[in-house]
């Protein structure tokens, strides 16, 4: 093989590498955050002092994290920072107005507008098997909680759908240049602990065990959340694959609700939570394999 052959297909392998690492960076911050929507359920305080008090956890765990509290702006940054702190506050509000279920649903349509994203903003057609993979794991996201749907609200559902775009922002906002997740993600979370100022008006807020430790663990998941995902997207993962595998999250985010709140998450799920595994486990070989080929062919 010729050397500069070589060192392609050396490349090639590196990315690949690269992107795989990175994808499981992402799986693990959707872990994390599926324990969100039980955990907004069990704490009895108003959404925006429960935004408040969760981003200020969070804000000094990145901060200690980034060994710095100064942020950094830039366009990038402020991007990502926007995407982070929409998201994160209309996720609260959303889930205060509707099930779990739909906020976390709704929310993950986003795969189809980062797609649709990538090929707007920077040409990047989506291949055949981004497009099926994307379609299949939002119908196993779909079955997971397809008898959710009747008991939401309308403002709660059209709150969560609109998260589904806020959240793409924060997967474009990797791929700007001079831009770390990481600056972008504490600087959302720094914006949402203004919300604190809302505490002394919430008739809801109340010193209770059940309330703190909530809050607290809320705090203490959503930074090892952006831990994980400031690692994956460091990566240069594409921002397609990492929107696909962070469907991991609504898949869990049911059978949290089955383990602690007893919730039966029925036959639908089940065959959901299995179709979303199965789409991006394949995904993520199909896409392994087709990056290696064209190394090999170079």
């Amino acid at each position: 093989m010729p050397l500069t052959a070589r060192r392609r297909k050396e490349a090639g392998m590196g990315r690949d590498f690269s992107q795989g690492k990175g994808a499981l960076f992402i799986i693990l911050a959707s872990v994390a955050w599926s324990f969100a929507g039980v955990l907004s359920k069990w704490a009895p305080w108003g959404a925006f002092s429960l935004v408040g008090v969760r981003a200020l956890i969070t804000t000094i765990v990145l901060g200690i994290y980034r060994k710095s509290f100064r942020p950094v702006f830039n366009k990038g940054t402020w991007l990502g920072a926007i995407g982070v702190s929409v998201t994160s506050t209309l996720f609260i509000i959303a889930n205060k107005l509707t099930t779990a279920a739909n906020a976390i649903v709704l929310q993950y349509a986003m795969p189809i507008v980062v797609i649709l994203g990538a090929w707007v903003f920077w040409g990047q057609r989506p291949g055949k098997v981004d497009i099926a993979a994307s379609l299949l794991t939002l119908g196993g996201v779909v079955l997971c909680f397809v008898g959710g749907f009747s008991r939401g609200s309308l403002l709660g559902d059209s709150l969560a759908l609109f998260t589904a775009f806020t959240f793409a922002l924060v997967f474009f906002a990797a791929r700007l240049p001079d831009t770390d997740p990481m600056n972008y993600t504490f600087l959302g979370n720094l914006i949402c602990s203004l919300f604190l100022l809302y505490i002394p008006f919430d008739p809801d807020f109340v010193i209770s065990p059940q309330a703190v430790a909530s809050a607290l663990a809320m705090g203490v998941c959503l930074a090892a959340g952006y831990v994980f995902f400031t690692a994956g997207m460091r990566t240069q993962v594409h921002p397609v694959t990492a929107s696909i595998v962070a469907n991991v999250e609504p898949v869990l985010n049911p059978f949290w609700a089955f383990l602690f709140l007893g919730e039966n998450p029925g036959p639908f799920s089940i065959v959901g939570a299995a179709l979303v595994i199965l789409s991006v486990t394949v995904y993520g070989v199909v896409k392994s394999r087709l990056s290696r080929q064209r190394g090999e062919a170079l």
